[in-house]
């Protein structure tokens, strides 16, 4: 069976997926889902391109939940097309978007997804489906950063990687929470993160630029590697530093403590009480999502080349044109 698909009836739908790990996505055309119990079908309009979609395309991401052939993507953005029994939240006809099943498969690189219906929440009225397909990981995983790290009026928060998918929506986020955030990124990012409410920005690139900032309260790190322990130096002692990945955690968190810091490891999860939240940020004009590109599902690859490459602020959504019920 097609992971993602549930109880396939003989109609059809047609998915970017993967044959063989490492290998380019194909389309290809597999059995529609059927929703069971608890469950909702989406029409899908949109998804977005995350880069655990391309870890998950090698092998690398959450192996003991991927099987081939295997469909990327966990974002979506889409009309309810079928209810399954037991459902009440959703309608056939309502306009949903959320973070699927994550982190087991979902594969919503397709035209139809069946998904629980309490990991979806009613899209921000005023967001195209291209902009709500872009929000549900990047906005979460912000979300839930800022959660563990306690982000409240008045508090410094770096955030490295701040003009990532993630990065320029935690900016926006902890601007809303009261925070007085400083971002990490590259100069010519750095009017369009002002833009969205940073108070001051650093290029990563320049130690002496990055020594300057002093210490902060909170770091929220969106990259990792050796750069995110050079962080260090960045955080009061007692403060804390949220990642967005689970690198060496163990040796980082002990190099932490002997500085007095705290580490928060945060892995993101489905939550429709924070995408109803975040909805209503949105509505608000406090938060919106850059897409910096638009690609269709026959494109797949290349929408996931362009998050790979960075050749944009932003993300990269997928645009899907499965018909809405009638």
């Amino acid at each position: 069976m097609i992971v993602g698909a549930r109880r396939a009836s003989s109609a059809t739908m047609r998915v970017a997926l993967h044959r063989e790990w490492g290998l380019p996505l194909e389309i290809a055309d597999v059995a529609r889902p059927e929703p069971a119990a608890g469950e909702v079908r989406v029409a899908v309009r949109a998804t977005s391109v995350n880069p655990i979609d391309m870890h998950t395309g090698r092998n690398s991401g959450y192996e003991q939940s991927m099987r081939l052939p295997c469909i990327p993507g966990w974002d979506v953005a889409g009309v309810v097309d079928a209810v399954g029994y037991g459902v009440t939240r959703h309608a056939v006809g309502d306009r949903v978007y959320g973070l699927a099943w994550f982190p087991y498969p979902a594969g919503t690189y397709a035209e139809y997804l069946t998904v629980p219906a309490y990991h979806l929440a009613p899209m921000p009225k005023s967001a195209s489906f291209a902009e709500a397909g872009c929000l549900p990981m990047a906005a979460l995983t912000a979300w839930q950063m800022l959660d563990a790290l306690g982000t409240q009026a008045g508090q410094q928060v770096l955030i490295s990687g701040a003009s990532g998918g993630v990065g320029h929506v935690a900016v926006q986020l902890a601007v809303a929470r009261g925070a007085v955030v400083t971002a990490l990124a590259r100069p010519e990012n750095h009017a369009t993160l002002r833009e969205l409410g940073a108070h001051s920005c650093v290029d990563y690139t320049d130690p002496d630029a990055v020594a300057a900032i002093g210490k902060v309260d909170a770091v929220l790190d969106l990259v990792g590697s050796d750069f995110g322990a050079s962080l260090f130096d960045r955080v009061l002692s007692g403060g804390v530093i949220a990642l967005s990945t689970a690198w060496s955690i163990n040796g980082y968190r002990d190099a932490a403590a002997e500085r007095g810091i705290r580490v928060a490891s945060c892995l993101v999860e489905p939550d429709p009480m924070a995408l109803a939240a975040l909805a209503e940020l949105v509505d608000a004009g406090a938060v919106r999502v850059v897409v910096g590109a638009e690609f269709g599902l026959s494109d797949a690859s290349a929408a996931q080349r362009w998050v790979e490459h960075r050749r944009g602020f932003g993300k990269a959504a997928i645009l899907v044109n499965a018909p809405e019920p009638a």
